[in-house]
Order: C-alpha cells, then structure tokens, then sequence
C-alpha cells in the first residue's frame, strides 16, 4: 500500500520531470489550490527534493581538494549552505505529513540527481576536468529543481509547500547564472586553474 501510495503521489509531478512517465491516458488532472493540507502533487515535490538535495551535498564536499579554482570553491561552499538549509525547511514541511519511512526517491536515477557513475568520475577528476563536470552535475540539479518547483507552484495545494517551492526557485534561478559563468570559465583556456 505505502508503494502504491508513493507512486501515486508522482503522477502530477510527472508532467514536470518526475522520477516516471505514466500513461498520460491514465492520469487524472491534479488538484488545484485548497486549504485541505498538502495534495499529491506537495508530497511528491517535497520528497523528491530532499532526494535531490541529499546526492547533492556528497558532489558538493568533493570540491575542495579537486578544484584549484578559488571561484568554484566559494560557489560550492555557498551552494551547499543554500541545499543544507533548504533541506532544513523542506524536512520541517516533512514533519508536518505521513510520509513513507523511507523516501523512495533516493534509490531512484532522475534528472537532476547525481548518479553514481558521476560522482566517481569527479572522484576521480582535478582541476579544469573536475570544475567541468562539477558544473554540468549542478546545472542538471539546479534546471530540474527549477522545473519541479514550478510544477509545486502550479499544482500544489499547501500554502506553505508553495511559498518554499517558490522561495527556492528564486535562489535556484541566481545560483544557475553563477553555475553557468562558472562552466564557461572551466571551458576557457584563459582561465588560470590547474
């Protein structure tokens, strides 16, 4: 029942970039704006941010000793303050629900999630190389967070799970331009890093 549950619950997200794409003849339309606590569409959003959010950190702390570049380092360490505390807020919303004790998202490879193979390819990657793929694996996770917390804004039904999703996605489209400006400047023989 708790699987039926979590798959039912990605249906509206499906539309926007979620983790499976069901049979559009089969789904029905998603609950507009209501003041009757969070719908499919918020349970789905918030679990799959904190899933996005928690393969990211790992990518973020590789950082450090790979990058030579002084701008990528300080991107990195205020990108993840910005997702340790967007996790704080998505987890207080999660406090307030009945959700699954396990996030079934975490185990699933989605747009914007690191996959395994790419954190062990910027594993084993320094300088230009790493500050490359570092960039790419962000620009992925930053495009579908934005994608998703449109589709929250669209049709969410919680107040509370809307005001977040659109408070990320302001800090989401800023974060996006540096990542870009970033990945150009990894691909610039110009650039003075290693």
């Amino acid at each position: 029942m708790i699987r039926r549950r979590a798959v039912l619950a990605l249906v509206p997200l499906a539309v926007v970039g979620g983790c499976t794409k069901p049979d559009r003849a089969g789904m029905a339309p998603a609950p507009g704006p209501s003041s009757t606590g969070p719908n499919t569409t918020d349970i789905a959003w918030l679990q799959l941010l904190i899933a996005m959010n928690e393969r990211l950190l790992p990518v973020l702390d590789l950082v450090p000793p790979r990058s030579g570049d002084p701008a990528v380092q300080l991107f990195a360490s205020v990108t993840r303050r910005a997702r340790a505390a967007e996790l704080d807020s998505l987890r207080g919303l999660a406090a307030g629900v009945t959700l699954p004790s396990d996030n079934p998202h975490l185990q699933h490879e989605m747009p914007g999630m690191p996959t395994a193979a790419q954190t062990a390819a910027l594993t084993g990657a320094t300088g230009k190389k790493f500050d490359r793929e570092f960039a790419a694996v962000v620009i992925a996770h930053l495009d579908q967070t934005s994608r998703l917390c449109t589709g929250e804004q669209n049709a969410g039904a919680d107040p509370a799970f809307r005001s977040l999703a659109e408070a990320i996605a302001r800090s989401v489209g800023e974060e996006r331009a540096r990542a870009s400006a970033l990945d150009a400047r990894a691909a610039s023989p110009a650039a003075n890093t290693p």
